[in-house]
């Protein structure tokens, strides 16, 4: 049993390494799917996944409403609501025999976030410059957020049989990222804006690209199926620019038209749970597999958007540096040749 474990042990560690440890020392018969195994002379594979996600990002709350119209009086914070959005992930991979199992993957990800807000009571709102107007409250709010992601991922992994029914695929590679957000929040009525519309755009273009590693595993279940946990941790350096116009649209009176461009380094975190079904048919030349899971996605400070806070001095501002999410079903297939 000792022996065992320190194999097993010594094996995953070897091939975390990149070894060519699997080349000289014969491995234990694997009771789940390996595509190593796949007999098919291109060495190819191909997937496509179905994402059903749900967006969140923090600091995007537009005001406060109130019993009140000149206090805070059975107040509730008023954010945007996230709907659930379609998504899909797409990629292309080539398994490399001759450099020791090695594969080389390129996908691509696209999924939108969209948003909504809006009361009609009484608010005292909280992205509305305090030099644009001496009231304090308004009648009524919208808001709406929308929002692309646009994600490219370069693999370069090594899939390893730990014991019969455990394989990982450890990778390391590049991730280019791009975002565009716009957000855009309307006041109305009120001491704050009378007989007039506050209008206020906001919009942040970021494109980021930097390194990613991660493990992807497969845990046997028989008969084919087995649960899957994958995880993943990226570094970008991202180069962002803001744009902020606030305006009177009646009036046509502007009061804010700033630019906000910074760079910085952006972590991004990943994580992936569910259960996955394989078939490999005709002599083994081919291969079948779907999966059904739920995954998270995090790019950490990505809602840098400005609010001023001074009403005597109009430069005084603060920085949100909110967290942009998604979460929620994914459904894939993958097809080995």
């Amino acid at each position: 049993m000792r022996k065992e474990t320190a194999r097993i042990a010594l094996s995953l560690l070897l091939c975390s390494a990149g070894s060519l440890y699997a080349d000289t020392t014969p491995q234990p018969p694997s009771k789940m799917f390996n595509p190593n195994e796949v007999q098919g002379d291109n060495h190819l594979w191909v997937d496509a996944e179905v994402l059903f996600w749900q967006a969140s990002e923090d600091n995007l709350s537009f005001g406060v409403t109130s019993d009140s119209t000149s206090r805070i009086d059975d107040g509730h914070v008023q954010h945007p609501h996230f709907q659930w959005d379609w998504g899909f992930r797409l990629g292309v991979g080539v398994k490399m025999p001759r450099h020791d199992q090695w594969d080389l993957y390129v996908g691509y990800t696209y999924v939108q976030a969209e948003a909504h807000g809006h009361t009609d009571k009484t608010l005292f709102p909280s992205w509305m410059a305090p030099s644009a107007s001496p009231g304090t409250y308004v009648s009524s709010a919208r808001a709406h957020l929308d929002a692309n992601i646009n994600i490219g991922d370069l693999e370069l992994g090594r899939t390893c049989t730990v014991g019969s029914w455990l394989t990982l695929r450890p990778f390391v590679g590049v991730r280019g990222l791009v975002i565009d957000q716009d957000y855009s929040i309307e006041y109305k009525g009120g001491t704050a804006a009378p007989g007039d519309t506050y209008r206020n755009h906001m919009s942040a273009d970021l494109w980021a690209v930097g390194l990613r590693m991660g493990v992807d595993t497969l845990w046997g279940l028989g008969r084919g199926f087995s649960f899957y946990g994958n995880g993943a941790a990226s570094l970008l350096s991202s180069h962002l620019s803001n744009h902020q116009h606030e305006k009177f649209k009646k009036a046509d009176t502007t009061f804010v038209d700033l630019r906000n461009v910074n760079s910085s380094v952006i972590p991004v975190a990943e994580v992936a749970l569910g259960i996955q079904w394989d078939y490999l048919f005709h002599r083994d030349h081919y291969h079948f597999g779907l999966k059904f899971g739920w995954e998270f996605n995090v790019f950490f400070d990505q809602n840098r958007l400005v609010r001023f806070v001074n009403n005597a001095n109009p430069g005084p501002l603060t920085q949100n540096d909110g967290d942009l999410a998604f979460q929620g079903l994914t459904f894939g297939m993958r097809f080995d040749f």
